[in-house]
């Protein structure tokens, strides 16, 4: 027995190497609503991506028939959706402030405003873990006894901010914007508007920087900054509590600002020029698979799975300081930009039931899975770079291929009652993202409670947790998950959420989130 235990084990772990892959997708409401918990738990057409060997059938189970699931995630860092979303919604000021910057203008309230809100925007965006992954599945599985055949569409994808904090400055060279006298006697109002400007920079010691940014070279101190830029501002005819409403968004921004108003000194040029960019990279990946289960001895299964996969990869950049691109428009533009390579993968699946195994009664009922995916690493062209694209977006542009490198998983699930499955995974590799900067190495805890549980009629409420142990500044989903099975057909629902939000449009938008859904019959 152990020499066979041995012979299994070592043909699962051949030609897999611990290396980085693509992160692990939720793919089925039931591995979702336990928080993607699935490697010791997944049976039917579902086992195909969790673990082959969930195939193998037990006699006293019926689980041959077919399955048609959705699913969708969306992953974010940092305050990535706020920043991108405030940049693109400025984008009249912008066009704006750089007309003022290119004729010379003395700066208005508006472009105070701009000014330290484009800022802060930016900001945000600085970082090499930033980006927003989005992960879709869709898939039909036929499952007869210990074989299955399913036809799934995978696709992942990503944009990635690129900040510019060189091109910063708001006067360069001959061209820029103007301010007004330092000296200047101001009005009452605006004598308290400039002072509380002038507090809000020396509470973040930006003085000398924004100096440098506006080129203000007869200012001596704050106060006669803040005074020359409502002097300029005065000159446009706007009211003093338009004056005050400006420079109060621009104190309510530049704790958010100071980071890039710091790098002013490194800066060489214009605002105007600013080659702030988001890129996007994308890939779908169809499959069709043939996945086979066997139980070897008495505890242990092992599972393959052949997949043929038609790829496809897909690019595109835009320049979110420019008037005619539009952030939203990124994942369409990045259609035009595709290529298709066709290649094969194999899964392979071990699952040991330790009360088989050792053939006695072992508390809670252990059951362990250990899943290998992709193990001979497929791989995938990338796009060409596209003709009279920016230098900022070439310079960006991905020219490796993409790889589905090989990757390892493991999962435990355990019974404490006939209802009840508690379960978790972790990933043993650490995987890559779309994202250059950002890995993946997932934990997920997750449990089933069976509120009905009849022959012909099963009521499974589910929860769970999933934290991505390599990226600190991602935060953690929380998911949950219900079934609805009668007799030979079942629908089961899922969906994810994360506890942090960002402000979109004035509404609290959640940074992640998720949601997964079955139809199925069986025979």
């Amino acid at each position: 027995m152990n020499k066979k235990i041995l012979i299994s084990m070592a043909l699962l772990f051949a030609g897999v190497s611990f290396v980085s892959a693509q992160s692990w997708q939720f793919v089925g409401p039931r591995a979702m609503g336990m928080g993607g918990a699935g490697v010791a738990t997944s049976y039917g057409s579902d086992a195909q991506y969790w673990n082959p060997a969930g195939l193998a059938q037990d006699e006293d189970v019926n689980e041959t028939g077919f399955l048609i699931n959705a699913g969708v995630q969306l992953e974010t860092t940092k305050n990535i959706l706020e920043g991108v979303s405030n940049l693109t919604d400025m984008s009249d000021q912008y066009k704006a402030l750089k007309n003022d910057i290119d004729n010379n203008r003395l700066v208005s309230a508006e472009d105070i405003s701009t000014i330290f809100k484009g800022l802060n925007d930016i900001s945000k965006m600085i970082g090499k873990d930033m980006g927003a992954l989005v992960n879709a599945d869709a898939g039909v599985g036929f499952k007869f006894k210990n074989f299955s055949v399913s036809a799934r569409a995978l696709s992942t994808g990503s944009i990635t901010p690129v900040v510019d904090t060189k091109n910063i400055q708001f006067n360069n060279g001959s061209a820029g914007l103007l301010l007004g006298n330092p000296s200047a006697t101001l009005s009452t109002q605006n004598q308290t508007t400039a002072q509380a400007l002038a507090d809000a920079i020396d509470a973040h010691n930006l003085f000398s920087s924004l100096k440098t940014l506006l080129n203000a070279t007869t200012c001596s101190n704050s106060l006669e900054l803040a005074t020359a830029m409502i002097d300029a501002a005065s000159s446009y005819g706007v009211t003093e509590e338009q004056i005050a409403k400006a420079i109060g968004v621009s104190i309510d921004n530049m704790g958010g600002a100071s980071e890039i108003i710091s790098m002013a000194g490194s800066s060489t040029g214009s605002y105007k020029d600013n080659e702030t960019l988001a890129m996007a990279d994308t890939a779908a990946f169809g499959e069709v698979s043939l996945g086979y289960g066997t139980k070897v001895i008495p505890g242990l299964k092992l599972g393959a799975n052949l997949k043929v996969i038609s790829g496809y990869t897909a690019q595109s950049g835009v320049m979110i300081m420019e008037d005619d691109q539009k952030i939203e428009d990124i994942l369409d533009q990045a259609k035009d930009n595709k290529k298709n390579t066709t290649n094969v993968a194999i899964d392979l699946g071990a699952l040991v039931n330790f009360s088989e195994l050792l053939q006695k009664d072992i508390f809670w009922n252990p059951q362990f899975g250990l899943t290998a995916r992709n193990i001979n690493g497929p791989k995938f062209d990338r796009p060409d770079l596209p003709a009279g694209t920016p230098a900022a977006i070439a310079a960006n542009w991905r020219t490796d291929k993409y790889q589905l490198k090989p990757q390892l998983r493991a999962g435990v699930a355990v019974n404490p009652t006939k209802w009840m499955t508690l379960a978790a995974d972790i990933d043993i590799t650490e995987n890559d993202t779309m994202i250059k900067a950002i890995q993946s190495r997932q934990l997920a805890l997750g449990a089933e409670f069976n509120l009905v549980n009849k022959p012909k009629f099963n009521l499974p409420l589910r929860i769970g947790f999933n934290k991505n142990l390599a990226e600190e500044n991602m935060a953690p989903f929380y998911t949950a998950g219900i079934g609805f099975n009668m007799i030979h057909f079942y629908v089961e629902l899922a969906g994810a959420i994360s506890t942090k939000s960002a402000k979109i449009d004035g509404n609290d938008i959640p940074t992640s989130a998720g949601a997964s859904l079955t139809l199925g019959f069986l025979f």
